[in-house]
């Protein structure tokens, strides 16, 4: 078992015709070293505590 292993949620950045931007289209693990590579209008964040399921809604906090 990889103890590096990272879990994303894969979100789209812009709404479609069929869900709102922020919506969760996926959950990948990444070995660590690297990010998950997405398609355009999608972005990854880092999710170790799960709390993005694929269907939940992800909004991006301004800092």
């Amino acid at each position: 078992m990889n103890t590096d292993a990272q879990v994303f949620a894969i979100y789209l950045t812009a709404a479609t015709t069929d869900h709102p931007a922020g919506y969760v289209v996926n959950n990948v693990v990444c070995d660590g070293s690297s990010t998950p590579t997405v398609s355009t209008g999608q972005a990854a964040v880092a999710d170790p505590d799960r709390q993005y399921p694929i269907g939940s809604a992800y909004t991006v906090s301004a800092s």
